[in-house]
């Protein structure tokens, strides 16, 4: 059915959710699943506002976020491992959606596997969602794995 199932990950608990739907769907498939996690980038201003230490102090954070990614990535490989599903791993910069997508396309992605809070009204306009921006955009079928933290 399907030959490579994508997961990104933000490390939440969402995506902890999502990453074990992910590697079983792959599992039954015997697909290859791709961990991925996106860096967001850093506001420009931050730099100009404390010249060297501000870039210092913003070089530390990047660090730290490739730091948890890797770790997030970890969990996927870990659970893949379980059940004997290879994984490609890939940490990548930039705008979370639009990061996914390109690599849906770069890598010939056959679904994504998502999680999400499932929020709704002013919640969901005020913090946006990513799971949302891939869901309406890609070109492939999106399963989205809802968390309830109540």
């Amino acid at each position: 059915m399907y030959e490579t199932v994508l997961i990104p990950t933000d490390g939440s608990e969402q995506a902890e959710v999502a990453i074990r739907e992910g590697v079983e769907l792959a599992d039954q498939s015997d697909a290859t699943v791709h961990a991925l996690y996106v860096v967001e980038p850093i506001p420009l201003g931050g730099f100009d506002a404390g010249g060297a230490a501000a870039r210092t102090e913003w070089g530390d954070v990047v660090d730290e976020q490739r730091a948890e990614g890797e770790a997030a990535i970890e969990a996927i490989v870990e659970a893949a491992s379980e059940v004997d599903v290879e994984v490609v791993e890939s940490l990548r910069h930039g705008k979370p959606a639009a990061e996914i997508l390109e690599y849906v396309d770069e890598s010939d992605v056959d679904a994504i596997v998502m999680g999400t809070h499932g929020r709704s009204g002013a919640d969901r306009l005020v913090l946006g969602s990513v799971t949302e921006k891939v869901v309406r955009k890609s070109p492939v079928p999106v399963l989205t794995v809802r968390f309830a933290d109540e």
